[in-house]
């Protein structure tokens, strides 16, 4: 499991990117404006630093991390290199949405909305890549489901998180309406997100055979929890140290739930047939 730890690290960072873009999209739908740097500038580039820190970790598991450009050759029939290069492309829109709005002060859809669709295409592109027919255990439905999972429950909580920071230090000027759709579409994001995650174990072939006591219910658990957090903090939004707490609290439970989680889908490699 050692040499895979990068890789749970790069899915789980650039999921979260994505989800985190999808969270800036939905909310500028339903403002109907564009978005202030101080607002939307601060997560677009948390974003961007995820989607970074995602793309370093996945050069760690190559074995000669200084020719990782040869990752990306063979874009015409490869879904790893397809993979890569739309994480790349990725990163690169999420750099253009920070200089945008750097430059002009505001945000304009179109650029979320091609972040967006570049950041669908990254998850379909890291599904594909794990749907190998000779890895009974990860070629299924429930792949593409806990990565869309992941995507929105990680996205959802970043969301959250970067507004709490913005709110402490009083740097996002929301109005109290603003923030509680903002806060609504995070927790929206997140609910949805453990959802599809517990939808994704259902229709796991592999789950009762690899899976068992403890360990099986950490992660539904631990995600219910945080979840559950989440949902308290923004009946908290009156007392903002206590309301930074329990996200605190949530963003452990959750990310730990991830990681057990992807701990386990690694761990049910087993190849068959050539």
């Amino acid at each position: 499991m050692s040499s895979h730890w990068s890789l749970v690290m790069f899915t789980l960072l650039v999921q979260s990117a994505v989800g985190s873009v999808w969270c800036t999209g939905a909310a500028l739908f339903l403002s109907g404006s564009q978005f202030a740097f101080f607002q939307y500038g601060w997560h677009s580039l948390s974003a961007l630093l995820m989607g970074l820190a995602g793309l370093g970790a996945s050069i760690g598991h190559l074995g000669r991390p200084k020719v990782c450009f040869y990752a990306i050759r063979n874009l015409r029939c490869s879904w790893l290199s397809r993979e890569i290069a739309s994480t790349g492309a990725f990163a690169g829109v999420l750099a253009v949405m920070v200089l945008v709005c750097a430059r002009s002060g505001a945000l304009n859809s179109w650029v979320v909305f091609t972040g967006s669709v570049v950041g669908g295409w990254v998850l379909y592109a890291m599904a594909r890549a794990y749907r190998l027919r000779t890895v009974p255990s990860w070629n299924h439905a429930g792949t593409p489901l806990d990565f869309l999972g992941s995507a929105l429950l990680l996205g959802g909580l970043q969301f959250m998180l970067v507004l709490n920071m913005l709110t402490v230090v009083q740097s996002a000027n929301h109005d109290a309406s603003g923030a509680d759709v903002f806060r609504n579409i995070a927790f929206i994001a997140v609910l949805v997100g453990f959802m599809l995650k517990l939808l994704a174990v259902s229709v796991n072939p592999s789950e009762g055979a690899n899976s068992a006591g403890l360990f099986k219910t950490s992660q539904p658990v631990m995600q219910g929890c945080g979840s559950a957090l989440c949902a308290v903090s923004m009946l908290s939004s009156g007392s903002t140290g206590f309301q930074s707490v329990l996200l605190s609290l949530a963003a452990v439970s959750l990310v730990a739930g991830e990681i057990v989680q992807r701990v386990r889908f690694y761990n049910t490699y087993h190849r068959v047939g050539l």
